[in-house]
Formats: C-alpha cells, sequence, structure tokens
C-alpha cells in the first residue's frame, strides 16, 4: 500500500522544520522590534504626519512643516495636501492614533502578502519562505516601529502589477502616480513607461499626480506648496547626507570621507568635487545600462499581456530608483520583498543556476538586517564600521541589482528564436 504524501513528509520532519523555521522567524521579528531604531516608537508618526495634521485640524491650511528651526518636531516632508490623509486620527488622540496607524500598516502588510502570492502563484514552499522573509525584516520592522508609510507603498506596488496584468493599465498608472507621489525616486517608473510607450499607464500616472498638486495648490494655496518645497525638497538635492540611516550611492560616498562624525546628521552636506563625479559617473552607469539592456529586450518582448521580463524590468527600476535617489531611507529597502516574492515564485526570467541564488541570498541577508544605530567605540571599530557595514542595506541592493541585470543579460545575449533554427 502506497503511503499519502503528506504523511511522508510528517513522517520526514517537514512540518517540524517548517515550524521551527516560523517560529525563529516570529523570534527575529520580535527581536528586530525590540532593537531596531528608532529608540522611540513612532517617532516618524508622532514629529511629522500626526504633528502636520494636527496643525491642519487646529488651525487649517497652514504650513505643515516647522517655520522655526529649533522645533522639535521635523513636520509634514511630502506635498502639503497629502495632509488631509491623516487628518481623521487626530481626534483619535496621539496614543491611539499612532496604535490604529501600527494596526494599518499591519493589515497591509498582510494584504500586500496575500496578493504577491496572487501575483506570483508560488508552491506551497516558496509561499512559506515568502512569509518568512516578510517576518525577518530589518527594513519592514524600521518602517512599522517608526510609523512611517514606505510598508504601504509596497501594497500599493503590489496591486500596480496586478492591474498591470489584467490590463488595466489606467488604473496601474493612477496606483503607481500616487506611490510616486509620496515615495518621490518611484517618478521613475514614469520615465520607464513612457520609454516603453505604454501610455495608458503614463496617463493614468500623471492624472493622479495633477490631481494631489491640483488639492494641495486649492487646499493650501500656491505659497505654502512654494515654501514646502524650499524648505523639504530644494535642500536634500544640493547636498548629500551622511546619517546611518541613508542607504543611497550619495549616502555612502558621503560616509567614506566624513566616517563616523556625522552618522547621526540628517542635514545635507557640501559634497567634494570628486564626490560629485563619482556619483554622476555611477548614476549614469546605471541608467545607461538598464536602457541599452531594456532597449535590447523590447526586440523580443511579446506586444501584449505581462511578460517575466516585463517583472524583471520593473524590479530593476525599482532598484535604480532606491540605490540612486540622493536620499534613500533604510526602511525603502523593504520594497525589496516585492522582487523577492517574484523570485521565489519563479516569475523573474533569471537563470536558475548557483550564481543567481548567492547573488540574490546574500542580497537579502544584507538588506534584511535590523535597523540599529552603529556603535561609536572603540573608535577604530566606528572608523571602519561608517565606511563599510553601515551601508549593508545599498550593498545588498547592489547584489540584488546585479542578479537582475545578470539575469536580464542573459536574456537579450540568448538568440531568439528564429535566429536558432536559421
Amino acid at each position: 500500500m502506497r503511503a499519502e504524501p503528506g504523511r511522508d513528509r510528517l513522517r520526514d520532519g517537514g512540518a517540524a522544520r517548517w515550524a521551527a523555521l516560523l517560529a525563529a522567524a516570529v523570534a527575529l521579528h520580535v527581536l528586530f522590534w525590540l532593537v531596531s531604531q528608532p529608540a522611540t516608537a513612532f517617532a516618524d508618526f508622532y514629529k511629522a504626519y500626526f504633528h502636520a495634521a494636527e496643525v491642519v485640524f487646529e488651525h487649517g491650511p497652514v504650513p505643515t512643516w516647522p517655520i522655526d528651526e529649533d522645533s522639535a518636531e521635523v513636520g509634514f516632508v511630502n506635498i502639503p495636501g497629502l495632509v488631509w490623509l491623516f487628518v481623521p486620527l487626530v481626534p483619535l488622540g496621539k496614543p491611539l492614533a499612532a496604535w490604529t496607524f501600527l494596526g494599518l500598516g499591519a493589515a497591509a502588510m498582510a494584504a500586500a502578502y496575500a496578493l504577491l502570492l496572487r501575483l506570483g502563484r508560488p508552491s506551497p514552499r516558496a509561499a512559506g519562505m515568502l512569509l518568512l522573509l516578510f517576518l525577518a525584516n530589518g527594513p519592514l520592522v524600521n518602517s512599522l516601529r517608526e510609523g512611517n508609510t514606505t510598508h504601504f507603498i509596497l501594497l500599493l506596488l503590489i496591486v500596480a502589477l496586478l492591474l498591470w496584468r489584467n490590463g488595466r493599465e489606467v488604473a496601474a498608472g493612477l496606483a503607481l502616480g500616487f506611490c510616486a507621489m509620496i515615495k518621490p525616486p518611484l517618478l521613475l517608473f514614469g520615465v520607464y513607461f513612457l520609454l516603453r510607450g505604454r501610455w495608458r499607464i503614463v496617463a493614468g500616472g500623471a492624472a493622479m499626480i495633477a490631481a494631489i498638486v491640483a488639492l494641495s495648490l486649492a487646499t493650501f494655496g500656491l505659497g505654502i506648496n512654494v515654501g514646502w518645497y524650499k524648505a523639504c525638497i530644494e535642500p536634500f538635492m544640493r547636498g548629500p547626507i551622511a546619517a546611518f540611516n541613508v542607504q543611497s550611492i550619495d549616502g555612502f560616498l558621503i560616509r567614506l570621507v566624513t566616517g563616523p562624525e556625522e552618522l547621526d546628521n540628517w542635514f545635507p552636506l557640501e559634497p567634494s568635487i570628486a564626490h560629485r563625479v563619482v556619483r554622476i559617473v555611477s548614476v549614469a552607469g546605471l541608467f545607461v545600462g538598464a536602457f541599452w539592456l531594456f532597449r535590447r529586450a523590447a526586440r523580443a518582448r511579446p506586444s501584449a499581456g505581462v511578460a517575466p521580463r516585463d517583472y524583471l524590468e520593473f524590479s530593476i527600476v525599482l532598484l535604480i530608483a532606491l540605490v540612486s535617489t540622493p536620499v534613500s531611507w533604510t526602511h525603502y529597502y523593504l520594497l525589496l520583498l516585492l522582487p523577492c516574492g517574484l523570485y521565489l515564485s519563479g516569475r523573474l526570467a533569471l537563470p536558475d543556476d548557483g550564481v543567481t541564488r548567492r547573488l540574490f541570498w546574500a542580497s537579502w541577508l544584507l538588506s534584511a538586517l535590523p535597523v540599529v544605530s552603529p556603535p561609536a567605540e572603540p573608535e577604530w571599530l566606528a572608523e571602519i564600521l561608517s565606511r563599510t557595514v553601515v551601508s549593508a542595506w545599498l550593498f545588498g541592493g547592489f547584489l540584488m541589482l546585479a542578479a537582475l541585470a545578470r539575469g536580464a543579460f542573459a536574456a537579450v545575449a540568448a538568440p531568439s528564436p528564429a535566429a536558432a533554427k536559421g
């Protein structure tokens, strides 16, 4: 008599191993929550989102950032019109509003996981592995603990991909446009779809951006919006930030010079000429390389539908947006859960070989580390860590980008079916 497969797995200890892995992942999640920055839970929510919403709730449309440089509040750094999303939380009071926001974030992550399973349709084993990656993710814990919005962006990016796959391109563009207004580096998706000629997606994104700008102008006026740009956007476009939780090319390069001295400084610094040159060359190399790969792939891409190469290119654009923007906070790297989910589901056009696996999992180990403040003592160790380990999430992003770019290059280098027959 033949044994049932499920019983065989149980007999082999498979269920017990998965239970142990899940318990370890839950333990890591709890540990990450205990040790992760910020030291005070919901710091971003209190200093930025709730503070600005409370001011607007009490005084109407007024500037949503601190006018006084000595203010302990950070203020609302997104375009002023988006503060209306947080105003309904004000009547709950500060603590209850923060816990409500955390509950919404946890629900968003549960939805992101469920929709990522729907998007990729992974095997049960891959679905279990993806759940472990969600639980043991330092940037995700950091975003939840700070009361930030990056985890909501993950959900919206997955929704955008699902809408694109189902042929609802305008709706996909609307979702991407909303993401870009909250996290400006994601405007790079607009450039990508513009170059691909996906006009419906571009139109949807442009419509969402125009609607948010119009709402902000209509409710806050031109003067406050211009003031917001000059106070919250323009300064950070001119100089790099050396703080330990800035995981971008700019952040890494400036830390090579400043070492541990500026790890707790969140104000822009004046870069050297060498810094500017290296940054321009690095970012230009990423953009030119991606353009060349995408242009070559366009010759073999099907005219309709969403293929594995589309998922691959979408993930590459996401990685380039993260590493190349002047300010990429550590919690932005929770967005790597999207390409990880696609990879585990076999939806990315990547070679199934040891090099891909090593690159991918090494990148994951680095980019999922808990977000903690680097030690200041002993000095010799702080000097080394500030120039190396502090940029671990950026290095992880580059390793994942290397895995994705290698797959894209292999796809365009392979001969087409017609050429192979000839």
